[in-house]
């Protein structure tokens, strides 16, 4: 079977705090970090690419935040820096860093940030936007997947008609704790993939 592309953000491993912030449902931090790990192993196969939309851990050490990498099976994981990020330049921690990227995919381009962008590249050309940041729960993307035009023309919506439902805040606070595929996403937004 083909790779699979996933994401996920704000994972916040070690951050006690987002414990109470967030109503975790993690009795205390060790487990939250276990648990998440877990969920993405669970999901994320070997081969597969993971892509961490940023805030991959907090309030701890770059050495314990490498630690914490190392548990995760999936060879090829890429991080896109959030606010509270460690500087992984000149470590191999993930397959990439950087502070924004525009994934080609076989449904098209992409728009990965850590931060929602209200006009993003493409937006009117049916361009997706994943983001994290906002630790929303379930109403955020439901909210926006509301919004979905269900008869959006690529490359045709004047710009005061707005097609603003293909963005997505893949956050585990918003994903039940796991990551979640292009494929889920895609299926949510009911876009078929390109041939």
């Amino acid at each position: 079977s083909e790779n699979m592309i996933w994401f996920t953000s704000d994972l916040h491993l070690g951050h006690v705090n987002v414990l109470q912030f967030q109503n975790r449902p993690f009795a205390d931090i060790d487990e939250m970090n276990e648990a998440l790990i877990a969920n993405i192993n669970a999901k994320v196969k070997k081969n597969d690419e993971l892509w961490i939309l940023g805030d991959f851990s907090f309030r701890i050490s770059l050495e314990e935040s490498i630690a914490l990498r190392k548990k995760i099976y999936c060879n090829n994981v890429h991080l896109v820096y959030g606010n509270h990020d460690k500087n992984y330049e000149g470590t191999d921690t993930f397959s990439s860093n950087q502070m924004y990227k525009e994934l080609k995919t076989d449904y098209g381009k992409i728009i990965l940030f850590h931060y929602p962008i209200a006009d993003w590249n493409g937006k009117h050309h049916g361009n997706i936007h994943l983001h994290g940041h906002i630790h929303s729960v379930g109403e955020y993307n439901q909210e926006q997947l509301a919004k979905l035009a269900p008869d959006f023309i690529y490359g045709h919506a004047p710009k005061h008609e707005n097609p603003t439902g293909r963005i997505y805040d893949v956050g585990v606070d918003a994903n039940n704790y796991y990551p979640v595929s292009l494929d889920e996403i895609l299926e949510k937004m009911q876009i078929k993939k390109k041939d």
